[in-house]
């Protein structure tokens, strides 16, 4: 009877850590192709509403689609995707900041460095600010009240004016 329930738990934490490792990739991110999150499938343990998304593509002119994510909190995200279906921008605004890990992947280790170059200044809140060849990012706010937006420049569709999609 042992080894059956402890089978039955090894059966049950393998298939959990499958589905915990699926979630992860299935997730867009600065530099990859957009797919659907699985939150969007179903509502947050913490939010009572899911996670609503529009997917619209910008005149034939443009080169690039924009897909909106409005969280139950009401901040909205806008990810824009270019011609090759990766994601090359990120802009937000809403009360509350979004988890930025997901929306910049492997390029949130920049983010977290800019905000530990502000502490070790001695300033907490206000404007985080990145700027490297491969990375732009610009995040502010307060309670409330958060926007900013980040983008590959390398990634940006000839003919884009990235002012224009900033918050």
């Amino acid at each position: 009877m042992k080894s059956s329930s402890f089978t039955t738990w090894r059966v049950a934490s393998g298939a959990l850590l499958a589905s915990l490792l699926l979630c992860t990739q299935a997730q867009a991110a600065l530099g990859r192709a957009p797919q659907p999150r699985p939150a969007e499938a179903a509502t947050s343990a913490t939010e009572s509403a899911p996670v609503a998304r529009q997917m619209r593509t910008v005149p034939t002119s443009e080169a690039y689609t924009v897909s909106t994510i409005v969280a139950p909190t009401g901040t909205v995200v806008q990810e824009f995707v270019n011609a090759q279906q990766v994601v090359f921008a990120v802009v937000w605004r809403g009360p509350v900041l979004p988890d930025l890990s997901e929306f910049f992947g492997d390029h949130f280790t920049a983010y977290q460095q800019a905000v530990q170059q502000k502490r070790a200044a001695g300033q907490r809140g206000g404007v985080v600010r990145a700027r490297k060849t491969d990375l732009v990012l610009l995040s502010r706010g307060r309670m409330g009240h958060f926007e900013g937006y980040a983008y590959l420049p390398a990634l940006v569709p000839h003919g884009v004016d990235i002012q224009t999609l900033r918050p």
